[in-house]
């Protein structure tokens, strides 16, 4: 299951809550499904991009689930202001904090997101970071399918490409989608 999504989303939010949460316990960490998460940042999320920047770092110490959650659980709060990095910081050792921002530094606001009518930016004032190819990569290939919004979600089973489902569809009907592939 190839999943496109964007942190500062509510919808995202409660798809991770309600659903990829229970999916990754049940289906994930049997090895029943495989899931690749991919950015898809939007721009009127003011927060997204770096959010998404922060994700990527997680990735590369071995913290992505970590930081997922985090960001998942205090949404509401860091979308207010920005200030995800406290909750990132509590999520893990500080030995790896500190992992993450090394490879944020010069990451400032914003990070990069989906434009309107294609393409990707980061909006005027933004500035660029090593971590945002992989971003803006990820917004290119969803734009290909396309998104209409995130989350989306395009599952692939014995070589079958099951066309591209968007919003907070719930754990029992994910499930017994899974169930009738399996």
């Amino acid at each position: 299951m190839e999943l496109f999504t964007d942190y500062q989303c509510p919808t995202c939010g409660a798809f991770f809550e309600n659903t990829l949460r229970q999916m990754i316990a049940d289906y994930v960490a049997s090895g029943k499904v495989y899931v690749v998460h991919h950015d898809f940042p939007l721009m009127q999320h003011r927060y997204s991009g770096q959010a998404a920047r922060w994700a990527n770092a997680a990735a590369r110490v071995g913290q992505f689930q970590t930081v997922e959650a985090a960001l998942y659980d205090h949404q509401a709060a860091w979308s207010a202001d920005g200030d995800m990095e406290k909750f990132i910081s509590a999520s893990m050792s500080s030995a790896d904090f500190k992992r993450m921002q090394k490879l944020m530094a010069g990451c400032d606001q914003p990070g990069p997101t989906a434009a309107p009518g294609g393409g990707f930016g980061p909006p005027p004032g933004g500035h660029g970071c090593a971590l945002d190819s992989d971003i803006e990569q990820d917004i290119v290939l969803g734009e290909k399918l396309p998104i209409t919004g995130p989350p989306t979600f395009v599952v692939t089973a014995k070589g079958q490409h099951i066309p591209a489902t968007s919003g907070n569809v719930s754990w029992p009907i994910l499930k017994q989608f899974f169930d009738s592939l399996l």
